[in-house]
């Protein structure tokens, strides 16, 4: 399985939904499962992605996926800087 579309979610044994944040103020979902993040699909060629976390949420639950969802922030601040990234340049914050 490379995609998991969001009438599938409900009856896949997901272990969390995590939302990437990507430059220019877009929010992308993917779904962990079976060791692996896949991304989440409304329809064909078109992924599951929204300005706003709460829509993305409010997408999640009409598609019958309460599940646990983080979201994935990377940090390009080293890079930025010029200094070698000493840390790992992301984090990961539970969502209500």
């Amino acid at each position: 399985m490379t995609r998991v579309y969001t009438d599938q979610l409900a009856a896949l044994p997901i272990t969390e939904i995590v939302v990437v944040s990507v430059e220019g103020g877009i929010y992308a979902a993917f779904v962990a499962l079976e060791g692996k993040l896949l991304r989440i699909y409304e329809l064909d060629n078109k992924p599951l992605s929204r300005r706003s976390i709460g829509d993305i949420k409010s997408v999640l639950l009409e598609s019958g996926c309460g599940i646990k969802s983080y979201l994935v922030h990377h940090s390009a601040y080293d890079e930025m800087i010029g200094t070698e990234c000493l840390v790992e340049p992301r984090m990961k914050i539970a969502l209500a």
